[in-house]
């Protein structure tokens, strides 16, 4: 159990800092971020694991499968952080 949350966070490690470098930049969508990235890949390393998918796989670790769902949720939580409304301007007006 504890390897397969070290690997889990090495996975979700390493995938964050691939978005990242893809993507180009920081940002305070980092930590949220990486929340996606290790739910990601515990999804993906039980989903891999029910469907008996066998790609690149460490011990009992689907890295594949896992990566993929990672890059995924990263990706989703990218999508719905830019449909967010944006913050209210802070302005001297009457409404202030």
């Amino acid at each position: 159990m504890i390897v397969w949350l070290i690997l889990v966070g090495f996975t979700a490690a390493i995938n964050l800092f691939v978005f990242i470098a893809v993507r180009g930049r920081w940002g305070r969508l980092v930590y949220i971020l990486f929340v996606a990235s290790f739910v990601g890949t515990v999804i993906g390393n039980l989903v891999a694991e029910r469907l008996g998918v066998e790609l690149l796989r460490i011990g009992s670790f689907n890295l594949l499968p896992a990566s993929v769902a990672a890059q995924l949720a990263m990706v989703a939580t990218t999508l719905l952080a830019a449909m967010a409304p944006p913050p209210a301007p802070h302005g001297d007006g009457p409404d202030a």
